[in-house]
Parts: C-alpha cells; sequence; structure tokens
C-alpha cells in the first residue's frame, strides 16, 4: 500500500484547491493508498534565498521535507496566479530540496497534480509550469495525467464529488497511475 502525501498550494478558508485536494485524498484511500492530507499554512515559511543553502532550515523546512520524504508519492492541488503557480507553493518546494534530511526529497518523487479555478481554462497553464519545475529543476517523476478543474465554484454534486463525467474518469485514471507508480517505485 502506498503512501501519498496530499496538499494545496492555497490554504485560505474556502479554497477551491483544497477541496480537491480533499476530494483526491478520500479517492486515493478508496483506491488502496496510505493518505495524508495536510495544510502548507501549518508550515510557515520565510522566503528562500541564497543564505538557505549556509544556514541550517527553519524547523518547519525539515518537518515539511522530512513528510515529503516518509511517502511514496506526492498529490498536489495548485491554484492559478497571474497564468502561473503561487510563489508559497515554489518556497515550500524549494526549502524541501535543499533540506538534508537523509532522503531523495523531491528527487525521483512520484507526483501527481491538479488545480481548480472559476476560469475557463481550470489551472491548466499553471499545471504545465509546474510540471515542467518539478520534473526538470527537482528531478520529480510525474504522471502524465493532470486534472485541470474549470468552472470549480460550480464542478461538485451534494455529494462532494465532480458532477462532470469526463472530470471523475479523468480523475479515476490519475488517482489509479499515482497509486500504481507510488506502489511500483522504490
Amino acid at each position: 500500500m502506498p503512501k501519498i502525501l496530499v496538499f494545496a498550494g492555497s490554504w485560505r478558508p474556502g479554497s477551491m484547491n483544497t477541496r480537491l485536494a480533499t476530494l483526491i485524498a478520500r479517492n486515493l484511500e478508496a483506491a488502496g493508498a496510505d493518505v495524508t492530507q495536510i495544510s502548507l499554512g501549518d508550515y510557515p515559511l520565510p522566503l528562500i534565498d541564497a543564505r538557505a543553502y549556509d544556514n541550517d532550515p527553519p524547523g518547519e523546512a525539515t518537518a515539511l521535507a522530512a513528510l515529503v520524504d516518509g511517502h511514496d508519492g506526492l498529490f498536489i492541488a495548485s491554484p492559478e496566479y497571474n497564468s502561473g503557480y503561487p510563489p508559497a507553493l515554489k518556497n515550500a518546494l524549494d526549502w524541501i530540496s535543499i533540506v538534508r534530511s537523509g532522503g531523495p526529497g523531491l528527487r525521483e518523487k512520484v507526483v501527481a497534480l491538479g488545480g481548480a479555478s472559476a476560469g475557463s481554462l481550470g489551472t491548466y497553464r499553471c499545471l504545465t509550469q509546474l510540471r515542467s519545475v518539478l520534473e526538470l529543476g527537482f528531478g520529480a517523476l510525474l504522471v502524465p495525467e493532470m486534472l485541470a478543474v474549470a468552472g470549480a465554484d460550480k464542478a461538485y454534486g451534494e455529494d462532494g464529488d465532480f458532477t462532470e463525467k469526463r472530470l471523475r474518469s479523468l480523475r479515476d485514471k490519475m488517482v489509479a497511475r499515482l497509486v500504481k507508480v507510488s506502489a511500483l517505485h522504490p
């Protein structure tokens, strides 16, 4: 049973991406994964700069890196800020990458991406950028499916699941791939 860490790049009350992360966490559990869902808001981090390489990282960065190391895969739900992903998410990923926890950090970590927005493109533009940075910059292994939920303010039914069959199908494929690849990857 793979261990999957789930979080959103936004932690404001009512966040569409926290709602998406919660739905995906539920789906991952139903698919047989051992899921931990966190809020990045519980890990307040200073802005990273070159001094971070010469000094001890803050405790929150060490704790977050240890949490990532303790999981086989990740699901990240990212909002889109001006066609990109949020700086707080990039800051957290950068801190994870430099903490010397003894684990691989994000290198070769299996990752699936999703994002929710009220707009017509969902978060597709930010997800393509985040995918590139995770693969090329951090060395993560990303599953091919990405879940960009457009019109997210109207995408959910009363049961908390997507109302649109296409979204449910894409979500199911992404969840199945993340669980399968995370279980296979050492």
